[in-house]
């Protein structure tokens, strides 16, 4: 009896140590699909795969592809660009030469539209009659032409043997590599904090947003500045030791008062180069009615919008794939099934990875591409394979 106890544990403790083993294997898949999930979804999560979004006007944010061979003009001519939605991409311009341009605000897709030529019709809008007038509220950049950074070179650049580091600027929305920029002091370190990012040029344009610097990320100081600053705080004080004591100025003598009700700070210093900004910066940025009018002016009144940026687009979208995710509905079913069920599953589901590992393997021998079609084929066979076989039935008499 007791060696048929030994026995029937030792079975039960192979049968859960495989299904240890199995199990950490399909939390690893769905833990890798998770990360691809995710980086879609901070992309093209907030975007509409399936309709054309000519027909909304110009959207807040979407994702946006620039078509090289229906516009091949563009490569030497900016005003050839074109960029067309998500769903346009997948649709109309299937097997083009396609440019990411990650996202793009205050956009209308050109796919209908004569930017894309006389002749081309947009597949997702066929009750328009012919191609519609060029969009002209669109911005394009060269980055609609495969080119970033000041260097202008593309991305991902084929002569780069290290890895790229590139930020957006949230004015020109063009991408920058960091060492390109005129950033004193500025480092790697510096974009863990970083929320967004205005380049050299737009601050340079922009010159009223230098008196919100205090709100951005101060660049690391030399060592021999920090001593300076060190020595000239402990002189500073021994002033102040010396002079009779004052009540603090109150803030409201620190900010400029031209109409009454401006909350635009004088800078404590006179800032250069690219700014970095901190976390909900832009909530901090003045209304008045004078500030108001310089945004306006200058035409950057979506910087006043906190939904405008490209961090709240990403949130939008990975909240809504949340509600699709295969990662959680994968975790969900293998938690919701009872141990024989969780083997039985995962052992259905290494037979079929080896079973496509093989498939794919005649793929790789002949140097193949591995089609859609041929996907199916291989699911189609499996399913063949899972089903019961119907003999001639018996009947007891």
């Amino acid at each position: 009896m007791s060696d048929t106890n030994a026995t029937t544990t030792d079975a039960e403790g192979e049968e859960v140590n495989t299904l240890e083993q199995s199990t950490i294997t399909m939390v690893d898949v769905l833990e890798q699909e998770k990360e691809m999930e995710d980086e879609y979804a901070a992309v093209l999560g907030a975007s509409d795969e399936k309709a054309c979004t000519y027909a909304k006007g110009p959207i807040q944010r979407q994702a946006l592809y620039s078509c090289l061979t229906c516009c091949p003009e563009a490569r030497t001519d900016l005003a050839k660009c074109a960029g067309v939605c998500l769903a346009c991409s997948y649709r109309c311009h299937e097997n083009h030469e396609l440019v990411e341009l990650y996202t793009k605000r205050n956009f209308r897709c050109d796919c209908p539209t004569l930017r894309l030529g006389a002749v081309k019709r947009c597949c997702l809008n066929p009750q328009l009659e012919g191609p519609q007038p060029s969009n002209d509220g669109n911005l394009y950049n060269q980055n609609f032409q495969g080119l970033y950074c000041q260097c202008k070179r593309p991305y991902p650049d084929p002569e780069r043997t290290t890895e790229e580091v590139m930020l957006q600027c949230a004015v020109c929305e063009d991408w920058y590599h960091l060492p390109h920029m005129k950033a004193p002091g500025a480092s790697e370190k510096m974009l863990d904090s970083c929320s967004e990012m205005i380049c050299d040029t737009c601050m340079d344009k922009n010159q009223f947003l230098r008196d919100y610097t205090a709100l951005a990320l101060q660049a690391v100081e030399a060592e021999e500045s920090k001593a300076d600053l060190k020595a000239d705080k402990v002189q500073v004080d021994a002033e102040a030791d010396s002079k009779p004591e004052q009540t603090e100025e109150p803030a409201s003598k620190r900010v400029k008062l031209s109409t009454g009700d401006c909350r635009r700070p004088n800078p404590t210093k006179k800032h250069q180069g690219a700014a970095f900004w901190t976390n909900d910066w832009r909530k901090s940025l003045c209304k008045c009615t004078e500030c108001l009018a310089l945004f306006k002016e200058f035409a950057v009144e979506f910087l006043l919008d906190a939904d405008d940026s490209a961090k709240a687009y990403e949130e939008r979208g990975m909240k809504r794939a949340e509600e699709n995710s295969s990662y959680e509905q994968g975790m969900r079913a293998l938690s919701s099934i009872d141990r024989t069920q969780q083997i039985d599953a995962i052992t259905e589901y290494n037979r079929m990875t080896d079973k496509l590992k093989d498939y794919l393997k005649g793929f790789a021998l002949r140097d193949k591409v591995v089609t859609p079609e041929d996907i199916n084929v291989f699911f189609t066979r499996m399913r063949d394979e899972n089903k019961p076989s119907v003999g001639q039935p018996h009947f007891c008499r």
